[in-house]
Formats: C-alpha cells, sequence, structure tokens
C-alpha cells in the first residue's frame, strides 16, 4: 500500500488535518529475564472484544476492551468495518493468537499467560486519543506482572495505530514486539521491535485453522522480542502466505 495515498485519502475522507506520527526518538525497555519464566500479553487494532461487550465504532473510538486470558476463541468476536472477517469466525487466533499462547504455557515456552489482554480498534485518524486509554493499559499490563507484549493488526492503517499504542507501551516499561502487515507505516512512527509478516490483513499470525504456522509465528515473534538489543529492530519473518482467504477484500 502507498503510504502517501492512504495519508492523503484519509486526510479527504475523516480528517483534513491527519498526519503520521512521527518521531526522533525511540522508547525502549529492555527484556532482562528468561522466556520461559516471563508473564506474556496479547494487544490488538484489529477490533476484538467478548460478544457480550460493545462494539467498537467504526472511525475514530481510542476506547479499549479487556479480554480475560481464559477467554475461550468462541468467546470473542471481531467488530471492524475495513476488513473482511469471516476466516475470523472460524479461527479468531489468526488475529488475536491467546489460544496459541496458552499453549506455548503449557510447552513450558513462556511463564505464564497475563491475565487479561486488551484490543483498540485501528483507524483512529485522531491519533493523539489513545494517549490516556494506552496509559490505562500500560498500568494494568504492568499490575498483572506482564513482562513482555505481542501486539497484532488488523487493517493496514491499524499498524500506525498499533505502532503508536507499542511506542506507549514501551515507554511504560513493558517490552513490546508488534506484528507488521505494512512496515512502512510502522518504520514512519519508529517503535521499539517489529516482525513484518507477508498475510493479509485480519490475520497478521497466519492462516485460519492452520495451528502449526501460528504457533511458529507467534514462538518466532517471542524469541525476536527476547533476544533483540538494538531499538527500532524491524525483522522480516520468513513465513508466506499458501492459500486463499477472504480477509484480502480489505477497504482501508
Amino acid at each position: 500500500m502507498n503510504v502517501d495515498i492512504l495519508e492523503m485519502y484519509i486526510q479527504q475522507e475523516w480528517a483534513p488535518d491527519f498526519r503520521y506520527a512521527r518521531h526522533d526518538d525511540i522508547p525502549w525497555t529492555p527484556f532482562r529475564k528468561a522466556a520461559n519464566t516471563a508473564g506474556v500479553a496479547l494487544v490488538t487494532t484489529g477490533g476484538v472484544h467478548l460478544k457480550q461487550d460493545p462494539p467498537f465504532a467504526g472511525i475514530d473510538d481510542p476506547s479499549y476492551r479487556e479480554i480475560p486470558g481464559s477467554a475461550s476463541a468462541s468467546d470473542l468476536m471481531v467488530s471492524h468495518p475495513f476488513f473482511e472477517s469471516q476466516e475470523l469466525e472460524q479461527d479468531i487466533d489468526a488475529l488475536f493468537p491467546l489460544t496459541r499462547l496458552r499453549e506455548l504455557e503449557g510447552m513450558g515456552i513462556i511463564g505464564c499467560v497475563a491475565p487479561r489482554h486488551f484490543s483498540f480498534m485501528g483507524v483512529v485518524p485522531h491519533w493523539d486519543t489513545y494517549e490516556g486509554p494506552a496509559k490505562e493499559v500500560g498500568g494494568k499490563l504492568r499490575s498483572d506482572g506482564v513482562d513482555a507484549v505481542i501486539l497484532t493488526p488488523g487493517s493496514p492503517i491499524c499498524n500506525h495505530s498499533l505502532a503508536i499504542i507499542q511506542r506507549m507501551l514501551e515507554a511504560s516499561g513493558l517490552a513490546t514486539l508488534s506484528l507488521t502487515i505494512e512496515p512502512e507505516l510502522t518504520k514512519i512512527v519508529k517503535v521499539p521491535r517489529a516482525m513484518i509478516v507477508d498475510f493479509p490483513p485480519g490475520c497478521p499470525v497466519g492462516e485460519p485453522t492452520d495451528r502449526d504456522k501460528q504457533l511458529k509465528v507467534v514462538k518466532e515473534a517471542l524469541e525476536y522480542l527476547t533476544t533483540m538489543k538494538q531499538p527500532g529492530t524491524v525483522w522480516k519473518s520468513p513465513f508466506k502466505w499458501t492459500r486463499s482467504c477472504s480477509t484480502p477484500m480489505c477497504k482501508l
């Protein structure tokens, strides 16, 4: 996606004053524990929430939803107007890999799954409104004893919002890594750590129902999160998309 065209589109459709967030600095919290002793949380801008919770508004909704670490896939749904989510009805772990994270805990690869995880809507042209909610989320994650956070996007513009939230979480004292499907947007904002995934919108963790690939992607993300030493490192994952999916029909 051409990031300049996307910026102009957002200006024309919703926010004439919209500009990408650009920074000179990169917040950095070193990861100092072994992965198998760490508490790990998920944060997404893919509009995931519990079915009984109110859905997100389509545009400029900086609020968040809490998702218990014990939530099952059947408890969750997606309310995001800018990518097709039919495939996620079969397997929401392709976007929000909570089941995969619990499996990694069972394997002894991570210390524990955080008791709470958090979801935002990623289409927020007035992105400064994320500041209060993101700081609240950072405080809750720290109070839960979280050491590391993996962040996942939904649609392409979600990568911009995800990067903004990631920076705030990192600045609050959490080691973070984001998956990105639009690396140019991620690089504009300057995040501490990112992993490029060559997957379509809505499925940053891999094909729905492909448990093995999803596990490999999350394990790889954890490996890079725990070993990257240089702020601003962006790593390209070797995994490729291998089948058709409805989610590439992305509107934004």
